[in-house]
């Protein structure tokens, strides 16, 4: 019994081997002329090796140069500490609103009876200002050469739609346009000739058609 195990053992063994050499033969090799897993263990092995050299290959990084000191003697010497300008008082303190419009009022007050006094108080801009002639004028001039200018563009348009637009049957323009000898009908062509009506025709054959059926139809069309 117990060789039997171990013959059944030995043969599974050597049925694997010989599988997995099958397998390392038949795989492919993708033009390395290597198996698939030869190229693996080969990558990993590389792996390891470019580890090693970039730990052996460190920068050369060199210590920092000592911080500049002041020279001993000069401790003393620096400036004393700007103090608050901005106080309560002073010209360089900012103006409120209401500090501002009383100074404005009291100045007005004391000048009220200069006749050099300038306010700096600026007027309202918002009301309406009625025009005067001179405005009235210059907006006449303004409106008629914007009406000019709507003229003369219009012109250009026409002028520049015409050129563009080729030649005629009895013109030639530009020399993609067919010769003039192209261009006139053929002897038997019916030139002139729109024919019949398409509606009119539709109404004619529907109403043939009635006729034909023997139905009368309570549409007036």
């Amino acid at each position: 019994m117990k060789k039997r195990e171990v013959a059944f053992i030995v043969s599974s063994m050597v049925t694997a081997g010989l599988m997995l050499t099958g397998c390392g033969v038949s795989s492919p090799t993708y033009g390395t002329d290597k198996s698939t897993g030869k190229q693996l263990i080969d990558d990993f092995s590389n792996i390891a090796s470019i580890r090693s050299n970039t730990n052996k290959n460190q920068v050369d990084t060199k210590p920092r140069p000592e911080l500049v000191r002041p020279a001993p003697g000069t401790k003393g010497v620096l400036p004393q500490p700007q103090t608050n300008v901005a106080q309560t008082g002073t010209p360089d303190w900012p103006e409120s609103p209401e500090q501002k419009r009383q100074r404005l009022r009291d100045e007005a007050t004391a000048n009220q009876n200069n006749p050099n006094y300038v306010s700096p108080i600026v007027p309202d801009s918002g009301k309406e200002t009625k025009p005067t002639g001179s405005t009235e004028w210059l907006d006449g001039i303004h409106r008629n050469e914007q009406v000019n200018n709507d003229k003369e563009q219009r012109a250009e348009y026409l002028r520049r739609k015409k050129e563009n637009e080729g030649g005629s049957p009895t013109t030639r323009k530009y020399l993609s346009e067919p010769p003039l000898s192209y261009r006139q009908p053929a002897a038997s062509a019916p030139v002139g000739d729109k024919g019949e009506d398409e509606a009119k025709k539709e109404r004619e054959r529907k109403k043939a058609l009635k006729e034909s059926s023997g139905k009368k139809s309570w549409w007036p069309f």
